[in-house]
């Protein structure tokens, strides 16, 4: 910056040095040309009349007469006629470096020439630039050295003053703001300097950039918040899929118990018929007793390998708007897109569609759709995974449908009518659509798997509408 002003002042100076000494040269050469206009009037006719005469003596004065006047170096009279009776007198010397020359037509005095206005001689005069070049030269040596010390001086305390009234508090902003970190809280800067009368530029900023570490501090504060809510009801849902994963097992695990248990039932039932008719055979009891002990072993182990508590999660219907219960959980699908590195687009006109439901279980299958959509997306270079959620309205269902631009699933997996998304990761955690299904299921609606025409997952559920 200084280096700047000081170029600039030397670049404006040496212009205005060059302007002025052209300006003067231009004055001294017109002074000349005034001089030289003086000659043709006072010193010509003179000539006319000592040449007319023929007196050289009175010619050699006027020469000396010219030649006295200031920047004039050399002044020449030639006579024009025969070249043995003609006059040439000269004074001074040319100039060694050439100067401004002027010839002039010397004629007879008025009514002494017989043809009027004959030419009977002519006056060179020559003038010498050196002493204009010269003083012109010291000119712009002084105005050189006088702006020079006055430029680097000026120069100087303008950086100085611009030093202490702007510069060193700029410094300390740029210091105090230096690794700012908003979870240490806000962090207001104080100018150590004379208050001024009116707040300038500089109390400005410092109003501004206080107001913005505030601001800040304060939008950390309820983002954690927020993101705390997020995690509250992200594990709110969690629980609630957690109880359907468990209704899922067990179902499974009573599909594997009816098995062992339908054979007790067909001994006992054997034995209860056996007594009655008076049958049974005392050595046939040990063996009976084996298979039912084997058989309620076998109950035991199920049990034992598919014992896991599941949570108490009460399932109930009750009237909601389906655009409102996405809209509850926008932040959390917001938090995890972001999380992803993927841009989420929702359009789903509010309030949306009545249906009955449980708002929780919905909330979670939507949850666990955009989850696991995310980890398909995986795949996709950074900056290229979309994911993008709509509700409409089709005659008396209301339809919610996740579309994005993943690898889409195999197609094996939508003829097994499995919801399971595709994922870079070794264990996924996406809703399978037995589970996914059970939840829609318990809703009276349906679950739809494909691949859109263009590209990507498209996963979609149906649910009816219920009357206001």
């Amino acid at each position: 910056m200084a280096v700047g002003i000081v170029l600039f002042s030397a670049v404006v100076t040496l212009a205005l040095t060059v302007a002025q000494l052209y300006l003067e040269y231009r004055a001294e050469l017109g002074a000349i040309k005034k001089r030289f206009d003086e000659i043709q009037i006072s010193y010509l006719g003179s000539l006319g009349s000592s040449l007319w005469t023929t007196n050289a003596d009175e010619t050699l004065l006027l020469v000396h007469g010219i030649l006295s006047l200031p920047e004039i170096t050399y002044v020449e009279v030639q006579e024009i006629g025969p070249a043995e009776s003609s006059v040439s007198l000269s004074a001074g010397s040319r100039a060694a470096n050439g100067g401004m020359e002027r010839v002039y037509d010397i004629s007879a005095p008025q009514g002494w020439a017989t043809s009027g206005n004959e030419a009977i001689g002519r006056l060179i005069v020559e003038a010498d630039l050196s002493d204009i070049y010269y003083r012109i030269e010291a000119r712009a040596i002084i105005i050189m050295l006088t702006q020079g010390v006055q430029t680097f001086f000026v120069s100087t305390f303008l950086l100085l003053v611009f030093h202490r009234t702007v510069t060193r508090h700029l410094m300390t902003i740029s210091g105090h703001f230096r690794g700012y970190d908003p979870a240490m809280g806000a962090k207001c800067v104080t100018l150590r300097r004379t208050k001024p009368s009116t707040e300038d530029e500089l109390d400005d900023l410092v109003s501004a950039l206080n107001s913005m570490s505030s601001s800040i501090e304060r939008a950390a504060r309820e983002r954690e918040w927020a993101l705390r809510k997020l995690r509250q009801q992200e594990a709110s849902l969690d629980r609630a899929y957690r109880h359907f994963t468990t209704q899922e097992t067990a179902a499974k695990l009573a599909h594997e118990i009816n098995q062992p248990l339908a054979c007790v039932s067909t001994y006992v039932q054997l034995l209860h018929g056996q007594i009655k008719t008076g049958t049974l055979n005392p050595q046939d009891l040990p063996v009976l007793i084996e298979r039912m002990s084997r058989e309620v072993m076998r109950v035991r182990e199920i049990m034992a390998s598919n014992q896991t508590p599941p949570d108490a999660v009460e399932f109930a219907l009750t009237p909601a708007r389906l655009g409102e219960i996405l809209e509850d959980v926008r932040p959390l699908l917001q938090q995890i897109c972001d999380d992803n590195a993927v841009s989420i687009h929702i359009d789903a006109p509010l309030p949306g569609p009545l249906v009955a439901c449980s708002a929780t279980n919905l909330q979670q299958v939507m949850v666990n759709l955009v989850r696991n959509s995310c980890e398909a997306l995986a795949a996709n270079p950074a900056g290229q995974r979309d994911v993008t959620l709509s509700i409409r309205q089709h005659a008396n269902q209301a339809l919610f449908k996740l579309a994005d631009n993943g690898p889409g699933f195999p197609q094996d997996i939508i003829e097994a009518e499995r919801t399971l998304f595709l994922s870079t990761k070794n264990v996924a955690s996406g809703m399978g659509l037995s589970i996914a299904g059970s939840i829609l299921e318990m809703h009276y609606g349906k679950l739809d798997i494909a691949n859109a025409r263009q590209g990507g997952a498209l996963v979609q559920f149906r649910l009816p509408i219920v009357a206001a």
